[in-house]
């Protein structure tokens, strides 16, 4: 192969490689306006998730208190209990010696 044949070569490779970067240029601004567009969502939905996580959480501490003043014996024994069925998961989930 001479010189000239490898310029025309090269020539052509560099023509080609041009074409396809301008060809893949909006491809590539549509693709990143989408995955901007989708973390603005997500950023979105986590915010309202957590918000609302929060939200329940006040409400079954303020229900748990209301319960706890209304009825103390009955908390008192469901808190034994749950305590009771905790110590027995635990030492459940111990390897035996």
């Amino acid at each position: 192969m001479n010189s000239a044949n490898v310029n025309t070569l090269r020539d052509s490779a560099s023509d080609a490689l041009d074409q396809v970067q301008r060809a893949a240029g909006p491809a590539i601004k549509e693709g990143k306006r989408q995955a901007g567009a989708l973390l603005d969502q997500s950023g979105e939905l986590i915010d309202t998730v957590s918000t609302r996580a929060s939200e329940i959480a006040v409400d079954l501490g303020k229900g748990m208190i209301a319960f706890t003043k209304k009825n103390p014996v009955t908390a008192l024994l469901l808190a034994v209990g749950a305590g009771a069925l905790m110590i027995s998961a635990a030492k459940s989930m111990q390897p035996r010696r």
